[in-house]
């Protein structure tokens, strides 16, 4: 029987997902489920909740798929056309202070996103979160989505700022592997990328998930 008031449909198609971010030494990392829901309906099983907004800066969406690839798409265009213009890359900082303006102007038709960008630039690695009014927080460790609670309670007792590449890489998979376990809209395949000086933009490959996928969820993946 389908609900009959409005406020029980707002409830029953809230999306769900679990989003991680954190700083570590000179790599900024984030992980991410890949499930897609509305509801208690699985729409997808493979979705992509973790993009390149440019060589050095990244983004995790939580919230409506379709507002945050507007939001990503605008993104883009700003950071290609200051690089443009300017002949260097956009500051972390500028590009989620663009997010924000972004967010907070739509204010009273929202954006349902809520985001996490990071990377790193002439200043360090950085990291943001942004909530849906265009709220921002700087931060060294954050999670998003309604795995979120699930996921700070694997991160924060582990997480220190010097830990290597490896460590933040095999906390961030335990903390979104914690969340599919726990939290029904989180689920299926995790996706791990990082930001790295020199390096730039990258992202594990399903031979280098497959070792995690089997020591923290205990199959391999599909």
């Amino acid at each position: 029987m389908f609900p009959q008031d409005r406020d029980a449909w707002v409830k029953a198609l809230k999306t769900g997902t679990t989003t991680v971010g954190m700083i570590a030494r000179d790599a900024v990392i984030f992980a991410t489920d890949t499930r897609v829901t509305a509801g208690f309906f699985v729409a997808h099983r493979k979705g992509k909740k973790v993009h390149p907004l440019h060589k050095h800066v990244a983004i995790t969406i939580a919230g409506r798929v379709a507002d945050a690839q507007s939001l990503i798409d605008i993104l883009r265009a700003n950071i290609n056309y200051y690089q443009i213009m300017r002949r260097e890359t956009m500051p972390i900082s500028a590009v989620a202070r663009l997010a924000q303006s972004l967010m907070f102007n739509s204010r009273y038709f929202p954006y349902i996103a809520q985001l996490i960008i990071g990377g790193i630039d002439g200043e360090g690695p950085r990291l943001y979160t942004l909530d849906p009014f265009g709220s921002i927080t700087e931060e060294t460790l954050i999670a998003t989505g309604s795995g979120s609670p699930v996921a700070l309670g694997v991160l924060e007792p582990n997480y220190s700022r010097d830990m290597s590449f490896d460590d933040a890489v095999h906390l961030a998979f335990q903390a979104v592997a914690a969340s599919i376990r726990r939290d029904a809209g989180s689920g299926d395949s995790i996706d791990v990328a990082y930001v790295k000086r020199d390096v730039g933009y990258g992202e594990l490959s399903l031979e280098e998930k497959t070792p995690l996928y089997k020591q923290y969820l205990k199959y391999a993946p599909v």
